[in-house]
């Protein structure tokens, strides 16, 4: 378990230094029409399926973008 979550950090470490802008996604979470009660609702603890890591908004194993 440990190991897809250190996979996962260096996916995101990776994109976030190759995609401009891509640490804006983080911010759009807390407003979008979507995500935003999942997202507040995952604040400390994973929801049903979906869980934060590192800011970002995951569905078991799919980053969720707005």
């Amino acid at each position: 378990m440990a190991n897809r979550f250190s996979c996962r950090y260096v996916l995101l470490s990776t994109l976030g230094a190759r995609l401009l802008g891509f640490e804006h996604i983080k911010e759009l979470y807390k407003d979008d029409s979507d995500f935003a009660n999942v997202y507040n609702a995952c604040k400390t603890l994973a929801s049903g399926k979906f869980y934060r890591l590192d800011g970002y908004l995951f569905k078991e194993s799919r980053l969720c973008v707005t």
